[in-house]
């Protein structure tokens, strides 16, 4: 749910970020021919409420060799979901969620034997918890990246961010073996977003102090995830996580990058306004950029009064090279009852992105 934070984070945009609403738009499409169309079928394989998750964000998704797909959440409710829609305010919460997919399946991996909840991956302090990042699977084994927070009262807003983390989880029985320590030396959340290329991982990461947010980005060996790295620092690659620097500017908390059609996409939500409902793509030749764009392809509906939408990502195994598949989270931040009168308002909406459509559109202003 990431409830407080989100606030905060929607608090800090609208300070800083006013003066940026004067900037010029992304490139409109023509409403004649859209960019994107519902993905309604993948919205109803998450409408769940028989005892396991029924509701959560993060929604980044990892596929495995034998065909299975790992979903990763955040703030998450299980239990029961009833006919009107509503969840109880008993339903058990998490701070993160592991659901795994086969065929149509989902099976919850975040419960206690007595049917409560439990992190899937759990912290090693009562006051601290995981948010999950991307993963990818890899040498028998899946790994996740984590970003570690910690309370610091009791109050709103009170909470911070104390580091990266990477978690090992055994192929194919997904039992959690580890987590340890990733390099956070420079403040950037990374494991945003994970692209493999180059005999390398591309790390996309992001610096949610910075206003507007900005993209940075790190690489190294599958082998080597957990450090060290090599940073961009705006002309090549340096040994030194200080010499990293911005490679966009104005994304989302949460983004994602494809590689698709010869090109690297990057999905996010329009960072460069606040409380923005506005789904953009960029698109570059290189990881680093430079950046085209950004083109919109989507406005989200306002479902509910004050609803948040955020954390966009792209799922490339449901995808080919005409199109892909793009999450984003809801969330009614102004009315935290909602959730529970209604489970639908915090559970992920899907949309395929014509990736072809977005290609001859950008061909056709150059």
């Amino acid at each position: 749910m990431r409830r407080h934070g989100l606030v905060l984070l929607l608090f800090l945009s609208l300070t800083g970020l006013l003066a940026h609403c004067a900037r010029q738009d992304g490139v409109q499409h023509p409403s004649a021919h859209p960019l994107v169309q519902p993905a309604a079928d993948f919205e109803s394989r998450f409408h769940t409420g028989e005892g396991g998750w029924t509701g959560g964000d993060g929604t980044l998704s990892v596929p495995l060799p034998d065909g299975r797909t790992v979903w990763l959440f955040g703030d998450s409710f299980l239990g029961t979901v009833a006919p009107d829609g509503s969840r109880g305010k008993d339903a058990p919460f998490v701070r993160n969620c592991l659901l795994v997919q086969d065929g149509s399946a989902l099976e919850t991996r975040c419960r206690a034997p007595d049917g409560g909840g439990a992190d899937a991956f759990p912290a090693e302090a009562p006051d601290a918890w995981y948010w999950p990042a991307h993963g990818l699977a890899t040498g028998g084994h899946l790994l996740v990246f984590l970003h570690r927070f910690q309370s610091t009262g009791d109050r709103l807003w009170q909470w911070r961010w104390t580091g990266n983390a990477l978690a090992r989880l055994d192929l194919p029985g997904l039992e959690r073996m580890s987590i340890q320590a990733a390099p956070s030396d420079n403040a950037i959340l990374y494991g945003v977003s994970l692209v493999q290329g180059d005999g390398v991982v591309y790390i996309f990461g992001i610096d949610d102090q910075a206003v507007p947010q900005q993209a940075h980005l790190a690489r190294a060996p599958p082998a080597h995830l957990h450090g060290p790295w090599e940073y961009y620092d705006g002309r090549g690659w340096s040994p030194e996580p200080a010499a990293t620097r911005p490679i966009l500017g104005g994304v989302s908390t949460q983004y994602g990058v494809l590689v698709a059609r010869g090109r690297f996409y990057l999905f996010t939500m329009d960072g460069r306004r606040p409380f923005s409902r506005r789904l953009v793509v960029y698109r570059a030749d290189r990881p680093e950029g430079p950046w085209q764009g950004p083109l919109r392809l989507y406005t989200a509906p306002g479902d509910h009064a004050g609803a948040a939408v955020y954390n966009p990502f792209v799922h490339p195994q449901f995808g080919d090279h005409q199109r892909a598949l793009v999450s984003y989270n809801r969330n009614p931040i102004d009315d935290p009852d909602a959730v529970y009168r209604n489970a639908d308002l915090y559970r992920p909406a899907f949309l395929w992105v014509d990736l072809a459509a977005v290609d001859r559109y950008w061909s056709d202003v150059r």
